[in-house]
Order: structure tokens, then sequence, then C-alpha cells
């Protein structure tokens, strides 16, 4: 980590939980790429037997800090799929989603269909989702496209490559 994700790690160890800081800095140093893009605290809390409010305090606090990144995900009922993100409730619910995978429209309901996800920030250690456009097929799919809570295969390549019969990547507002 660089110099100044230390000092910024120096803050959080003073103003948030002691069992739960070591645990996020594990995840910042050692954590593959995709562990870091999207965490989701409450399943995070669970995987180490934290207090979810304990980690959910330090990393709202990470936020502010900046050693996150917050956002608000909307999230199709259907597939699990991300249909909008944004940094603040506000930005969340005003449209209506359409799912391109389920080919339906859905309007937001925040009880139903938002969820709240930390990405590490670029300042803090550099991840390939922060250039999502540099991903490959199946890891865009999977750090970018499905929410947080969806629990995907290790060999999701594999899976994807048994169902998939081609794939064409287009560049914005190009057609195929």
């Amino acid at each position: 980590m660089t110099e100044e994700a230390e000092a910024l790690f120096a803050v959080l160890r003073q103003s948030a939980s002691e069992a739960v800081v070591p645990a996020i800095e594990t995840l910042v140093r050692e954590a593959p790429d995709r562990a870091l893009c999207r965490v989701n605290v409450l399943k995070f809390a669970e995987q180490r037997g934290l207090d979810e409010e304990a980690v959910i305090a330090a990393f709202l606090h990470a936020a502010r800090l900046g050693i996150f990144e917050l956002s608000w995900n909307v999230v199709c009922p259907g597939c699990g799929g991300v249909l909008g993100e944004g940094a603040t409730l506000k930005t969340v619910g005003h449209d209506d989603y359409v799912c391109a995978l389920c080919a339906s429209g859905y309007q937001a309901e925040l009880d139903q269909m938002v969820e709240v996800t930390f990405t590490v920030t670029r300042r803090v250690r550099r991840i390939a989702a922060h250039d999502p456009h540099e991903l490959p097929f199946v890891e865009y799919f999977r750090q970018m496209f499905w929410a947080s809570a969806m629990d995907l295969p290790e060999e999701l390549d594999r899976v994807v490559e048994g169902i998939t019969l081609d794939t064409l990547e287009l560049a914005a507002r190009e057609k195929a």
C-alpha cells in the first residue's frame, strides 16, 4: 500500500472498531482484485464473525476517509444484475430500470432492489474494476454486472463457456 493509504488506515484505526480495522486492512492488502469491487459489508461481517454494526460503521468511516467509494446499486429482482448505481441515495429510484438480460422493466423499490456496496479507491489500491472496459467478458459480468449478493462459482469461466455460443463487444452506441 502507498504511504497515503497507510496514513488513512492509521486514522481509521483511531476511530473504528479494533476488531474490524485489521480485517479491512487484510482485505485491502491481500484479497484478489475482484474481492475489492462492490464489497458487501454484511457478507464481510458474517464471513469473519464480526459485529455487523461495527463493520458497517467502519466501512462508512473508511468511505468518508477515501479508502472506499460507497455505491447505491439498483438490483434486478429477476437475475440479480446491477441496473444502475449512484454515489448517493438521491440518485436511486427516479427512473424506470430495464434489464437487458431479463428483457424486463422495473421501477426501483428501495427496500427490495437497492444494495449498498464499497469499492476500494484508486488512491489506496488500483484494481481491474477501476477500468471496467478492460475486463475480460466473464470478469466484467462477475465484477460489474452482478450484484454483491450473488454467489458466483470460482469456475465461472467454464460455466459461461458451456452456455455461451458467442460474444461480441460493442463500443458505445454501436449495434449488432
